[in-house]
């Protein structure tokens, strides 16, 4: 391809200088009589890696590397902005390239938060003006331990005082719960306890019910859950830390790059927080909720208090002293490439972002470890020539922890190329937290390749296959006979990719097991959180580590060197189908009662017809001639642009940063729990569920009726471009 442009479009030289020639005739048919079928097959054939090659990558993942690896990225504290993440990235600069890859850093200038070492936040009990305690959030190990005291990064600063009023999880019902007793939160302290839903949701639910500041606790019930290993579980001392945005990205240049020179929003007018937010260890919380002598909560409110409010005589207060500061930062991702052989121009990214709000034991030095490992072994490859058909590009992502700001950043900058030559997006986050069975969440469009890809490794429990125990344990499909995967959307590295750009996404996990009913493990985001507490109760012989290192592996040799893509379309016409079904079951009288059931019908129609294009994209697919290469890219280019079909400019619901019709977050709020997990969209399309969730206030009709209309285009309009 490179070879035409340059004749058949290069530049000559006239005594003005340079001018680009138009299109030569005759050049061009010259250039077309060398191409060779016959040489260009046995390039394909070559190029699509045998299976002794995915077999010896997998033989190759080793369990000492990984715990060196693990050991060497959790041994220090390394938050986004701070020295040591600085350096872990000249490291990996320096071992990738070792390792034999092209290797660069990109740079953003990016708004975090950090809490003032010089001025903690605390917490003041009062009786009337009087002050009876103060807490200083602290769990430092020990006076040389260097990490950051707990805060809630992009928490507002200031100091309010105020009653105190328990708001459970802190979940959006929980609210309409208080606000129906008659419970008033304008200029109240509330309290919430950890779990269920993002912190950020329960920020957002507090803020809008008018308390004035919220603090947050892990409370026993789960983070030291019954039947579990004490040292497992949460300390009574353990604090959290975490972002307590909505949204993810750099909160200044929300839809584009943080590059120097670009516009940045003022501070007053980002998307953050407008109320105090400060975390607290169980133990501390225990003294705060003594002052609570009010109404009784319910029973499933109840965890280490029995009551919501405050009665009316008492003359208790909570003071809370927030004084973090905002400070642009310098932010490094690193970015690492295999050209590919066949078609340079198409790659797969695989990513992991590496820093952490102290040790990062599991999350995310698991990750980080499982990645770097992958990078060796697919440089032992390299070593021996091999070249993947498609490009690969490896990346460790900076500021992860404070809403994915290093991947975002790095997607809003190269959007049109993404969006363009992106095959899939593969992640790695907390990928071993726990040891009960592997897990992914992905687009409908990768389900069939991590089933096959998981079908190849064995189970670290026994001698059967990763796939096997993860069917048992998570089973999936009407009959049971597949496994779970559940949709992907927002949470991680791969929000950017799928939801701005529309490339298909991928996570990979050894999880635990959900009858704890935990939302995260007990030490998630807390000093704890170390190598010793992954080798000591998680995976001692990194066995775990190593299946999902496989796993991925395989998965990526699979979409970057396979003739044809792996994808599977049936997967995506029954996701619409079951979100088709799903609304109808649910709101078919309230459409009838509106005069809505012509459009919704048409939604109908629409899916009916996705499903027939998928169908016969699938099948064309399995007819393709291998040896004829532009017959393999024009369904391979058609696969990888179904979920780029369902991008919507405005946003869904006017949320510019969840472009994606299908796979956004309905609402930033947690609509159910599945086995402990909260699920953050419903079971239907995410822009139709949350105009329903508004139709009792005036006028909200209209917002269901344009969601019909823009689905019912959108699934269409994807169907006649699968039919072409």
């Amino acid at each position: 391809g490179y070879i035409i442009r340059r004749e058949v479009h290069k530049k000559l030289k006239t005594p003005c200088g340079e001018v680009s020639q138009d299109y030569d005739e005759k050049i061009a048919g010259q250039l077309l009589k060398e191409v060779n079928v016959d040489k260009l097959d046995e390039q394909l054939r070559h190029f699509s890696t045998a299976p002794h090659l995915a077999g010896q990558l997998l033989k190759e993942v080793n369990v000492d590397k990984l715990d060196e690896q693990l050991r060497h990225f959790s041994t220090a504290p390394h938050l986004a902005g701070m020295e040591e993440v600085g350096n872990m990235a000249n490291e990996i600069v320096d071992m990738w390239t070792g390792w034999g890859l092209n290797t660069t850093v990109r740079s953003y200038n990016v708004l975090l938060s950090y809490p003032d070492r010089t001025n903690a936040n605390k917490i003041f009990l009062m009786s009337g003006d009087a002050v009876t305690d103060t807490i200083t959030p602290d769990d430092a190990q020990s006076p040389t331990d260097s990490t950051i005291p707990p805060y809630a990064a992009y928490s507002k600063s200031g100091t309010v005082t105020g009653k105190l009023i328990y708001v459970n999880f802190g979940r959006g019902p929980d609210f309409q719960y208080l606000a129906a007793q008659g419970v008033n939160l304008t200029g109240r302290v509330a309290i919430a306890r950890l779990g269920q839903v993002y912190v950020g949701d329960k920020v957002r639910h507090a803020e809008m019910a008018g308390a004035a500041a919220l603090l947050l606790y892990p409370d026993p019930e789960q983070y030291q859950p019954a039947g579990a290993d004490r040292g497992w579980t949460l300390p009574e001392d353990g604090v959290f830390r975490g972002d307590s945005r909505v949204t993810y990205g750099d909160p200044l240049t929300p839809g584009y790059p943080a590059l120097d020179g670009m516009f940045r929003l003022n501070e007053s007018d980002a998307d953050l927080p407008g109320i105090l937010v400060q975390p607290i260890s169980t133990a501390d919380a225990r003294k705060v909720l003594g002052v609570l002598d009010g109404t009784t909560a319910p029973s499933d409110w109840r965890g280490i208090t029995q009551k919501i409010n405050q009665s009316p005589e008492s003359n208790k207060q909570v003071r809370v002293q927030v004084n973090n500061v905002l400070s642009i930062k310098p932010i490094k991702n690193v970015i690492a490439s295999i050209p590919g052989a066949v078609e340079p121009d198409r790659y797969v990214v695989v990513g992991n972002h590496r820093d952490a709000w102290t040790y990062g034991g599991a999350q995310p030095a698991t990750g980080t470890a499982c990645l770097m490992e992958l990078v060796r072994t697919v440089g032992l490859l390299l070593d021996k020539n091999w070249r993947p058909r498609r490009s690969i590009i490896f990346a460790s992502w900076d500021a992860g922890e404070f809403g994915q700001i290093g991947s975002t950043e790095w997607v809003e900058e190269n959007l049109k190329e993404i969006g363009e030559k992106a095959v899939a997006y593969l992640n790695l986050d907390g990928a071993v937290t726990g040891n009960y069975s592997f897990y992914a969440k992905a687009s409908p469009l990768l389900q069939k390749v991590v089933w096959d890809a998981s079908k190849t490794v064995r189970d670290p429990h026994g001698v059967f296959s990763v796939y096997d125990e993860w069917a048992e344990r998570f089973p999936g499909g009407d009959n049971g006979q597949t496994t779970k995967v559940d949709l992907i959307g927002a949470g991680s590295d791969y929000a950017a990719f799928l939801l701005q750009a529309g490339v298909a996404s991928m996570d990979f996990q050894y999880t635990l097991d959900p009858a704890y009913n935990v939302t995260f493990y007990p030490a998630y985001h807390t000093v704890y959180d170390t190598y010793d507490y992954v080798k000591t109760f998680v995976d001692p012989d990194l066995s775990y580590h190593r299946a999902v290192t496989q796993v991925l592996g395989n998965t990526l040799l699979r979409l970057s060197d396979s003739t044809l893509l792996p994808f599977t379309l049936s997967g995506y016409a029954r996701m619409i189908e079951d979100f088709t079904n799903a609304a109808e079951a649910s709101y078919k009288n309230k459409f009838k009662q509106q005069g809505l059931e012509l459009k919704f019908s048409k939604v109908k129609i629409a899916a009916e017809s996705f499903a027939l294009a998928a169908a016969l994209v699938e099948t064309n697919a399995g007819q393709t001639d291998l040896s004829n290469p532009l017959e393999v890219r024009r369904i391979n280019d058609k696969m990888m642009q179904v979920d780029r079909l369902f991008l919507t400019p405005a946003g869904v619901l006017g949320k510019p940063l969840y472009k994606h019709l299908l796979l956004s977050p309905s609402k930033n709020d947690c609509l159910q729990l599945e086995e402990g997990v909260c699920q953050y969209r419903g079971k239907t399309f995410p822009g139709l569920f949350g105009a329903m969730r508004e139709v009792d206030s005036p006028g909200k009709w209209v917002l269901v009726e344009k969601e019909l209309s823009i689905i019912s285009i959108a699934v269409q309009s994807a169907a006649e471009f699968l039919k072409k």
